[in-house]
């Protein structure tokens, strides 16, 4: 059998796709992306590449992240493995760009990520909000510019099938209406250009949102959080694997300096979408009290100081700082990991970058701080800080 093939080109990436005797994939691709368009071209000298055939078994795969090549059984499973990559190349082609893992919604204007957690449900409250008649950016992939603009690619949401019976109906209904190209575990949701962002349109960002599933609400929880929190998760939910933490938080923060950070508990994701949409932009979420407690960041199962350690301590003199509200994001060394401090672990930071001081010295000075705190429960507190800072390289012994 004669083999045909067929280039494509997509926007930002240039000549990246070939299908080989593949072409009833196409319209899956179209549906899957649709404001992200396939444009074909003229054949490539050079393999573009990413490369699909058609394969007695599906279609076979190769692409950069890719090189052995893999076997996807059927054309839903092609199309988001061809996405993936094509995001990949967008990045790769254009590195003063962050891509994070969020799903990311137009709400008044502005722009409201959540960050990817595991089976949260963004991909579900993305649709949610789509059906409750919110513009959808993305439910897997957005780009950042140092502008602080959220950058669709103009994906489809793809929703996880079949759906659960306890979803509300009317977002069920809505899903059947719009459901597109779909195989036994995944269907891209048809959206037109007033429901889905098109590849390169912006919105400034709003707000981040972290959620989570509870199904023993009644109703919709909304906790204003530090801005840390969403830092933090932005810190693990991005693929700029040509960036270090350190330009990443040096990216982000003067994003996050003025951006409020919520957390969304709910049980049913369009019930969520449809009274926070209707919140949005009132007072009602600027009055919200901020309740959360962060905590430092660095393992709890290291041993604590012993109540007789007599060492000096000192903070290192290699680290950076990167302070954002009430909370401190430290990297011992360039390249290290980050460590996020919460007040507490901050003022124990502060003391020991001011002069040496041992364990008694550095508890003293906080139960004076604390009002009505025991100065025994204070130090065994401080015991674990100290080895926690230690064993992370943020401080060292003077007499070492």
């Amino acid at each position: 059998m004669p083999s045909h093939h067929q280039d494509y080109t997509l926007e930002g990436v240039g000549p990246c796709l070939r299908l080989v005797n593949a072409d009833e994939l196409l319209p899956v691709l179209t549906a899957a992306m649709p404001g992200w368009p396939l444009t074909p071209c003229a054949a490539q000298t050079q393999s573009p590449e990413i490369c699909v055939w058609r394969h007695p078994q599906g279609y076979w795969q190769e692409a950069p992240a890719l090189p052995e090549g893999a076997l996807l059984d059927s054309a839903v499973g092609t199309a988001c493995s061809v996405i993936a990559d094509a995001a990949g190349a967008y990045f790769y082609r254009h590195p003063e760009l962050v891509g994070l893992h969020c799903g990311s919604v137009e709400i008044n204007g502005q722009l409201v990520i959540f960050p990817d957690t595991y089976r949260a449900g963004k991909s579900t409250l993305t649709a949610a909000f789509a059906a409750a008649g919110q513009r959808v950016f993305g439910d897997d992939v957005l780009a950042l510019n140092k502008q602080g603009e959220g950058i669709a690619l103009g994906v489809a949401p793809r929703l996880r099938l079949p759906l659960p019976d306890a979803m509300s109906l009317e977002f069920r209904q809505f899903v059947q209406t719009h459901l597109g190209p779909q195989d036994a575990r995944y269907g891209y949701l048809r959206l037109d250009n007033t429901q889905l962002a098109s590849n390169g349109q912006r919105c400034p960002l709003g707000a981040i949102l972290l959620i989570d599933r509870d199904e023993s609400l009644n109703e919709p929880q909304l906790t204003r959080l530090q801005p840390g929190d969403g830092l933090w998760q932005l810190l693990q939910q991005n693929f700029a694997e040509h960036e270090s933490d350190q330009a990443l938080i040096e990216r982000f923060l003067p994003l996050l300096q003025g951006l409020p950070c919520f957390l969304l508990r709910y049980r049913d994701a369009f019930d969520a979408a449809q009274w926070l949409t209707k919140r949005w932009g009132s007072d009602t979420l600027e009055s919200l009290a901020l309740t959360s407690q962060p905590r430092c960041d660095t393992p709890d199962v290291i041993p604590a100081l012993e109540p007789t350690d007599a060492r000096q301590w000192q903070a290192s003199e290699a680290a950076f700082e990167f302070p954002l509200g009430d909370e401190l994001f430290v990297i011992a060394e360039e390249g290290g990991a980050i460590h996020r401090l919460n007040t507490t672990s901050r003022a124990v930071w502060a003391l020991l970058n001011h002069e040496p001081l041992d364990l008694d010295s550095v508890s003293d000075t906080l139960t004076g701080f604390f009002a009505g705190a025991k100065f025994e429960q204070v130090r065994q507190d401080v015991a674990q800080l100290l080895a926690q800072f230690y064993h992370a390289g943020l401080i060292k012994d003077v007499n070492a």
